[in-house]
């Protein structure tokens, strides 16, 4: 059975049960620690909890980090959105797309709610895991030399010629359009290369990102990338949506895995 096989298994035993999708759910709007989920679902036992846990864990869609004495659980959207793109999207035709929104248009009642948008400050936390067969340098260098081949947002558009990180502690990370002119994103708060990078920049006024970078090698000649973004600051919910959406780095994964492995 091969590696993609492996993991299409433990995806579709992980979404099987009822309360592994309601744990899914309660991870959607971040980070909640083993305790807080078990709280959350009081039909089940804590140990129960902890094993529903371990099957989301080893199928990839579940990250879990410890913060001194909590274990904190992150949803990792990679396996998801693999799944929903191998799965879903295929076998979802456009009438039937057509039929559900004529569907809630009916349950509405034509009744179209009013907007309000409320500045409010929100955290926004992401935790992604990615292997590559590569070495670690070899990630580093895609990650701070190489982002304009597999990253395809940019402030400048055409106009950039370059995406800099300076190789130093308190380096500028910015996007160069010639001339003196560009986009600053942020400094370089960490580098020790090729293992750890950590980034901190302003997305709009009043909110910081903070990212981090943690690459491990692994026996098979491969590297494991963790990358870690917190984002705090006022915002509306459509905002935090759109971070929680173009931040992760998963949703670019299988660029990013062309340039390290084949490029």
């Amino acid at each position: 059975m091969t590696a993609t096989a492996r993991t299409d298994a433990d995806l579709w035993r992980a979404l099987a049960s009822p309360w592994r999708r309601q744990l899914l759910d309660l991870l959607r709007d971040g980070p909640r620690t083993t305790s807080e989920l078990d709280a959350e679902i009081p039909q089940l036992s804590r140990f129960a909890v902890m094993q529903h846990l371990g099957v989301l864990v080893r199928s990839g869609v579940v990250v879990a980090r410890r913060r001194g004495r909590n274990r904190y659980n992150h949803l990792n959207p990679v396996p998801l959105r693999r799944w929903y793109e191998r799965w879903v999207q295929p076998l979802a035709d456009v009438s039937a797309s057509e039929m559900l929104a004529l569907e809630r248009a009916v349950e509405q009642k034509g009744e179209v709610p009013m907007a309000t948008v409320l500045e409010q400050v929100h955290t926004v936390r992401l935790e992604t895991e990615l292997r590559f067969r590569a070495s670690a340098e070899r990630v580093f260098r895609a990650l701070t030399e190489e982002s304009p081949r597999w990253f395809p947002h940019t402030h400048g558009g055409d106009r950039v010629r370059a995406v800099v990180v300076e190789p130093m502690v308190g380096g500028r990370h910015y996007e160069d359009w010639g001339g003196g002119q560009g986009h600053l994103y942020g400094q370089v708060t960490l580098y020790d290369r090729p293992h750890r990078l950590g980034l901190r920049g302003r997305i709009m006024p009043g909110t910081i990102l903070d990212t981090s970078y943690e690459l491990e090698e692994t026996d098979d000649g491969g590297v494991v990338l963790r990358m870690s973004k917190v984002a705090v600051g006022p915002m509306t919910g459509e905002e935090a949506a759109s971070i929680r959406e173009f931040a992760d780095i998963g949703r670019f994964a299988e660029a990013l895995r062309s340039v390290v492995e084949d490029g």
